[in-house]
């Protein structure tokens, strides 16, 4: 099967060199050729005529291609690479690249819906863009920033900067309509999600599916910010004590601070008016038979 192999090299160690790797695939079956995950090199990966999109890095590598993929009838398939690997645990994760290689033709196919934000006219962080995990405001969105800037990397790293964070954060007033259902909230952070996991493998809306044509609004009341940071020293333990609504589209009136889309902040900290659909063709994902067969669970250890 012709392949586009897009692989992050700064993800994993040593076991995971793009010679063997390549060489793994290559020995199973499948026509590999090599894109750099960025830039231009990314944009002609995925111009190639090609069965498969295969994807070997982290979620923001794995993020870049799926909202760069124009062509849904070509499936695609992650390799876990990075720290977090949101996507992957959340579809069904293939447990090594051995696997995927000895496995991917007898792969089952998850759906993963794109979602698309788009501002509204006026001053605005972006026109239109397109994300796979959540788009985030407030609290988390904070913690994401202070992590990049500080340079610290890791789930637990990740997790520290989200307590500092909500420890500190202040409540905004939100306006937040979810399929034509007008609210007016009073919370620390509003976290739209396609799938179940967050930044450094927090579960937050653990009824997310991310193939159900459906978006989880979360939202926490400054009432419940000490059961939060309760809940982010073990949450493991049980579900988080945030709200959630779900929907097909949602839209939010914030009125100022820090927004991020997936894992990347946005250079944007006043008002913003922005909407959120799912794209009406999902992406195929190849997983493990048995991933499909059983109820998938995100693990948040």
């Amino acid at each position: 099967m012709k392949t586009v192999l897009f692989h992050n090299p700064s993800a994993g160690d040593e076991g995971h060199r793009q010679e063997d790797l390549v060489a793994l695939l290559r020995a199973n079956g499948l026509q590999v050729e090599v894109r750099d995950p960025k830039g231009d090199t990314l944009r002609d990966g995925l111009s190639l005529p090609a069965k498969l999109v295969l994807v070997a890095g982290g979620d923001g590598t794995v993020g870049r291609i799926a909202t760069g993929m124009e062509h849904r009838d070509i499936p695609l398939a992650m390799l876990p690479l990075g720290t977090a690997n949101n996507l992957a645990r959340a579809l069904g994760p293939w447990p090594s690249p051995r696997e995927f290689a000895e496995g991917w033709a007898q792969a089952a196919r998850a759906r993963l819906n794109v979602a698309v934000a788009e501002a509204a006219e006026g001053d605005k962080p972006f026109t239109r863009c397109r994300f796979v995990e959540a788009a985030g405001f407030g609290a988390f969105a904070h913690g994401v920033e202070h992590a990049d800037r500080i340079g610290k990397e890791g789930v637990e790293a990740g997790r520290a900067a989200f307590r500092r964070t909500l420890a500190d954060a202040v409540a905004r007033q939100v306006r937040l309509t979810v399929d034509g259902e007008e609210r007016n909230e009073e919370t620390l952070l509003v976290e739209v999600m396609n799938i179940p996991l967050f930044g450094p493998n927090l579960v937050l809306a653990p009824e997310a599916d991310p193939g159900d044509g459906l978006l989880d609004v979360v939202t926490l009341p400054p009432s419940r910010r000490a059961l939060m940071l309760e809940w982010l020293d073990h949450p493991g333990a049980g579900p988080p004590p945030v709200e959630i609504r779900r929907g097909s589209a949602v839209t939010i009136d914030w009125p100022g601070g820090h927004i991020r889309l997936d894992d990347t902040p946005l250079d944007w900290s006043g008002p913003a008016k922005l909407h959120f659909r799912l794209e009406p063709e999902p992406l195929h994902v190849l997983i493990p038979p048995a991933c499909l067969a059983a109820p998938k669970k995100a693990s948040a250890s």
